[in-house]
């Protein structure tokens, strides 16, 4: 059983350092702009995570992944709350993606559909584009 345990935390290594350890699993020499419907918003620990349908030019959809700081700091230094996005929202999600190529996204801006931009952090040091 201890093998067993040793392997599982081994497998699950590479996907937990990328998804806790800040910007570097993400290729950050380069934004990336996707665009889809919003399918879930988790406004929970450790990261606030948007989950996103995207288009594909052939047809159909594939599944996409932002991840924002927690939800402590974006509520109380940019104003997000547990309701700022629902399933069904059509958004513009920028930014770093995933080194390891994974369909997830460092966010540094999601744009609504009425043309509201949100930030995920204090307006100090982001960049406005």
């Amino acid at each position: 059983m201890p093998v067993f345990l040793v392997a599982v935390v081994v497998l699950l290594s590479p996907k937990l350092a990328l998804a806790h350890h800040g910007s570097a699993g993400y290729d950050t020499t380069k934004l990336v702009t996707i665009k889809g419907s919003v399918t879930d918003f988790r406004f929970g620990n450790p990261h606030v995570e948007i989950s996103l349908d995207v288009k594909k030019d052939g047809g159909g959809a594939e599944n996409w992944q932002g991840e924002l700081n927690s939800p402590n700091i974006l509520s109380r230094a940019a104003g997000w709350k547990r309701n700022t996005l629902k399933p069904g929202d059509e958004v513009i999600l920028v930014g770093y993606r995933a080194k390891n190529g994974l369909k997830i996204l460092r966010l540094e801006k999601v744009s609504l559909a009425d043309g509201t931009e949100l930030f995920p952090k204090a307006e100090i040091g982001v960049e406005r584009y």
